[in-house]
């Protein structure tokens, strides 16, 4: 599952971010990146949702702050692809770069829970609890405003997006990191398109090294520093993240999708999926039918 690459433009003469709703019949539904920061919130809307290799179901009041070159994408479920007039999903997304209100800003002394959540949303961050009552409704009324009073309010609820507690970083370290290591970026997005692309069948170390052109030792030691671990450990969470899809949106068996997920011993795909989800892959599907 390769992400795409979208490239937005939320600057004009009239705005410095974008700021839309949208009630359409199921939310976007590939997997992609793009340079902007991105605050979404779920008016009325269920499904599954992948930030970077985070897979978990959401629900209306969802609301999830995701940071630059992050893949992700929320599924809405089955029955919002049934063409029922009466059902859709309504949703308030917001595209901005870091510095829309300046390279600075969120230096100010007085942003320290702004640039809190800023920085958290380098995993993705959820933000949930008693707060979104009060968020919810200040995230909606933007749309009916303009100009500085706009600006300010998008401000506000960033701030107050950080003061909240309850919240949950989705996309795994090992991920991230690879995401924000500047110096390295082509490659590991290259390296991480691959393994993308070729999840499902055998990959060797030898091959991976040999496709960002180097000599495995040295392809070790470069993914270690970039990502703190090795790269066993990070495609058997990828494979495992990308498993999770299958479990909650397809009927196949275990081993099936184990299969399919590049595992060829399906004892080692159960104590792998064990050690990463702390529960094992039946137990994961039926956690999930069950919150369906």
């Amino acid at each position: 599952m390769k992400p795409i690459f979208l490239p937005k433009e939320t600057r004009t003469a009239e705005e410095s971010f974008f700021c839309r709703y949208a009630e359409v019949p199921h939310t976007y539904d590939k997997f992609h990146y793009h340079k902007e920061f991105e605050l979404l919130y779920h008016i009325e809307n269920r499904g599954t949702r992948f930030i970077g290799d985070s897979i978990r179901r959401f629900s209306s009041g969802d609301l999830v702050l995701v940071g630059p070159n992050i893949p992700h994408y929320w599924h809405s479920d089955d029955i919002y692809y049934q063409n029922n007039p009466d059902l859709s999903a309504k949703v308030v997304l917001f595209h901005f770069i870091k510095d829309f209100a300046g390279k600075e800003f969120f230096e100010l002394p007085e942003m320290k829970a702004a640039k809190s959540l800023i920085e958290r949303a380098r995993h993705g961050v959820q933000v949930y609890g008693s707060k979104i009552k009060e968020i919810g409704p200040k995230i909606v009324d933007i749309i009916n405003k303009s100009g500085w009073e706009r600006i300010i309010s998008l401000i506000a609820i960033l701030n107050e997006m950080g003061e909240v507690d309850e919240f949950n970083l989705l996309a795994s370290d090992g991920f991230c990191n690879s995401y924000y290591k500047n110096q390295n970026e082509e490659k590991i997005t290259a390296l991480y398109n691959f393994i993308f692309q070729n999840h499902s069948r055998q990959l060797s170390l030898e091959e991976v090294a040999h496709h960002v052109n180097m000599n495995m030792s040295a392809f070790c030691r470069f993914f270690k520093n970039v990502t703190n671990q090795t790269f066993s450990n990070a495609l058997n969470e990828l494979r495992i993240g990308i498993s999770c899809r299958q479990l909650i949106n397809t009927g196949l068996s275990v081993s099936e999708i184990g299969y399919n997920c590049g595992y060829q011993n399906i004892s080692y795909y159960n104590r792998q999926f064990k050690r990463i989800k702390k529960m094992t892959p039946m137990e994961y599907r039926l956690k999930h039918l069950n919150n369906k």
